[in-house]
Parts: structure tokens; C-alpha cells; sequence
């Protein structure tokens, strides 16, 4: 239901959007997860895995308001090397995203250097396999950051780098226990 309920959310936005001078942002990459608490998250660690996406462009000028979801698996424990997929457990969760998307110098009108300044919602939607938790640590439904980034527009071609500030624990009862996450993202505008 969780699914059906969020594509039917950026199937509306597309068909809202593109009424009114803007478009969709489809994209997918990679993503490396790390928590400020060094019990859960040892220092070297990461959660790793990839993210698939969509934002809604309302134009304006140099400055666009957007609106998304993306969808994020990583791996449910902190692990040291870097792997995309096939974690023995996963966590999948959904990236709310609302915010201000700014050009920062247009070479020609197809081509362009941007930024951004988001707030993510993010929301644990499926956990698999049965990874432990450090003891004392149980993780919350959700948590809030603040995106920031750069990004290049090449005709319909994009491509991201992102970087979330957590702002909200995502550990119950843990102050420090936010996600920090970077991201480099490739898709398409329409």
C-alpha cells in the first residue's frame, strides 16, 4: 500500500507540474549512510547501498521549488567496505524531500550549475533480515535533515551530489544518534 500510495503521489505531481512551467527529475545512485554515535556506527563504517528517486520542478527563473520522494536501501548495520546491493539485512526508507532548487552560473541556456537547500523527512518503510542492534539501541520510525548540494544540468541530463545534516536521533533515546548521509545521484529531466 506504502508503494501504491507513493507512486501515485509522483504520478499527480508530474502531471500537476508539467502545467506549470516545470517537470519531473527522475534520477538513481548511490548512497553511504553514517551515524554520530561511534556504538552503532564505529569510526570507518558506513551504511551503504543506492536510492532511486523523483522531484517535481516548479520554474521560476533561476530558482525552482521542489517537491519529492526517494526511496533509499542500505544496509542495516554499519559495515567497512562499500556495497552497493545483496547486505544479509537492509533497511528501506523514504525520503520526504521539500525545498528551494538555485542556478548558480548557466553556461547556456541547456547547460547550468545548481544548488539546493532541502528538508528530508525520512521514514523507515521495510527492514529484512535479522541484524542486531548494539544493545541499548533501538531504532526510531523516522528522522529529519537538512540536503544541501551541487548539481549540473546537461540538456535532460542530470547529475547530483548531495550531502543530508541529520538533525532528529534516529536512535530512540540516544541524543547524537543522527544520520549524515552523501549522495551522487544520475538521471533525467522532462
Amino acid at each position: 500500500m506504502k508503494y501504491t500510495v507513493a507512486i501515485v503521489f509522483v504520478l499527480t505531481l508530474s502531471l500537476h507540474l508539467s502545467a506549470q512551467n516545470g517537470g519531473m527529475r527522475i534520477y538513481a545512485g548511490i548512497t553511504s549512510m553514517a551515524n554520530k554515535d561511534r556504538i552503532a556506527n564505529p569510526e570507518g563504517h558506513a551504511h551503504s547501498g543506492f536510492h532511486v528517486g523523483a522531484d517535481g520542478r516548479l520554474m521560476s527563473g533561476t530558482m525552482a521549488f521542489l517537491v519529492g520522494a526517494r526511496y533509499t536501501s542500505v544496509s542495516k548495520r554499519a559495515i567497512r567496505d562499500f556495497k552497493l546491493s545483496g547486505h544479509p539485512s537492509t533497511l528501506g526508507v523514504m525520503n520526504g524531500r521539500v525545498g528551494l532548487d538555485l542556478s548558480l552560473y548557466s553556461f547556456t541556456p541547456f547547460a547550468r550549475i545548481r544548488t539546493k537547500a532541502l528538508a528530508s523527512f525520512d521514514v523507515i518503510l521495510t527492514e529484512t533480515g535479522n541484524a542486531i542492534p548494539p544493545p541499548g539501541f533501538m531504532l526510531n520510525d523516522g528522522w529529519f535533515g537538512v540536503v544541501t548540494g551541487l548539481g549540473a544540468d546537461l540538456g535532460p541530463a542530470i547529475i547530483d551530489v548531495e550531502y543530508e545534516f541529520g538533525i532528529l536521533n534516529a536512535y530512540n533515546k540516544k541524543k547524537g544518534s543522527t544520520f549524515n548521509s552523501l549522495t551522487l545521484s544520475v538521471g533525467f529531466f522532462f
